[in-house]
């Protein structure tokens, strides 16, 4: 454990036995599907199924905030950075296309046609190449230098997820049509299959390469495979649901499984594959990316339409229950709505801002203890708006975005 290297970043740590501190939480618009994070760890991106690859700045290790939200013709389903962080890929279900965009202009600057269903993007850096996985079975690669496909070729009968070892010379396709799995070699692309002998839907390598875990929804478990041999040496049954994604701590001995229908990450010891404890996590939390620095963990929650953040607690105390919840409910939309919920009970006054500072929507009403309430944030210009709620001279904010 990099010890050292959190002191130096977050005075008065406490440091856990693993991350599972809730950091904070952005909205990014209806159904985010997958999450990747730049090189350099400054952004975190997004992509939104209702037509948007949203950008999020990392100002801090607990400080995060919506930068924007870039328009996509069609509906995003997974997303990943190129070598450099000036361009993302945002594969799109919708028109069978990948949209690249600048990061520094944050728009659209080409885009091109692939084959139909794609699932997932892994990065290979050293080649400057994308390998991106379709529900079909395919696999196509992308080169981030020309930014073109470059070929496409058969990898089993139903991919939707990737994962590649710490060295990146492997890269593993998880195949939940088949009892085999497919491993390739990222610099030439050979493909090999192995048997695994269960119909896998998610794929992740440990942290120090040396084995591979497999969910498998249908058993409700997960299996673990010796990397050398490429054999299954041992099986872990999942307390509840088997992961929907997975993924590992490049430096810590840890795995992070999503479950989306219980609403929790479930922590697994990549050494000792023992069960480490839950995070609750609502709102339908469905991908998970790892922060570069190895300890913060971001998850996209198509319930709630937000990135979520987890990461070792920054001030080691506690936090205190606030006394009431500012959650968006509908953003971006012509008419964005949020709730509140009020622990006290009191009035609840709501401002909304535009970014120049300027008051454009004002309500107040007063709630009984434990009651929610939705408003709609209308009658107000389009772009970003914050949202403010104060009761009882506790404040929160969100940021919304009227269309």
């Amino acid at each position: 454990m990099k010890v050292s290297g959190l002191l130096l970043a977050i005075p008065f740590i406490a440091i856990a036995q693993y991350p599972d501190t809730f950091l904070g939480s952005v909205s990014v618009g209806q159904n985010p599907m997958d999450v990747c994070i730049s090189p350099d760890g400054n952004r975190a991106y997004a992509a939104v199924e209702f037509g948007f690859a949203a950008v999020i700045d990392i100002n801090g290790y607990s400080d995060f905030s919506l930068a924007e939200l870039v328009s996509i013709d069609g509906e995003p389903v997974t997303i990943q950075c190129d070598p450099t962080g000036e361009y993302l890929y945002v594969a799109d279900i919708e028109n069978s296309s990948v949209h690249v965009v600048s990061t520094s202009e944050l728009s659209v600057v080409k885009t091109f046609a692939i084959q139909p269903d794609p699932t997932d993007m892994i990065l290979y850096s050293p080649g400057n190449k994308i390998y991106l996985s379709h529900e079909n079975g395919l696999i196509s690669v992308i080169d981030t230098e020309s930014q073109t496909i470059t070929e496409v070729f058969w990898g089993g009968v139903q991919l939707n997820s990737l994962a590649i070892t710490p060295d990146q010379s492997q890269i593993f396709a998880s195949d939940n049509g088949s009892p085999e799995e497919t491993v390739l070699n990222s610099e030439t692309g050979n493909s090999t299959r192995i048997t695994s002998g269960m119909d896998s839907y998610s794929v992740a390598v440990s942290g120090n390469g040396s084995r591979l875990f497999l969910s498998c929804p249908s058993w409700n478990t997960i299996g673990v495979m010796d990397i050398t041999s490429l054999t299954i040496e041992e099986t872990i049954s999942c307390t509840g649901d088997a992961p929907d994604k997975m993924a590992t701590l490049p430096s810590l001995p840890y795995l992070y499984g999503v479950c989306s229908d219980e609403n929790t990450i479930t922590i697994f010891g990549t050494d000792d594959l023992i069960e480490k404890g839950e995070i609750t996590l609502s709102g339908g939390p469905s991908n998970i990316a790892v922060h570069p620095d190895g300890e913060r963990l971001f998850v996209v929650c198509t319930g709630d339409n937000k990135i979520k953040m987890i990461g070792f607690d920054p001030s080691g105390v506690d936090p205190i229950t606030a006394e009431h919840v500012l959650t968006v409910v509908d953003s971006p939309s012509s008419v964005p709505s949020v709730t509140v919920t009020c622990s006290e009970g009191g009035t609840v006054f709501l401002s909304a801002f535009d970014l120049s500072g300027r008051t454009v929507w004002v309500t107040e009403t007063v709630m009984a203890q434990n009651e929610t309430q939705q408003f709609q944030v209308g009658n107000v210009p389009t772009g970003i708006l914050i949202v403010t709620s104060t009761v009882n001279k506790t404040v929160n904010s969100v940021k919304v975005v009227a269309l």
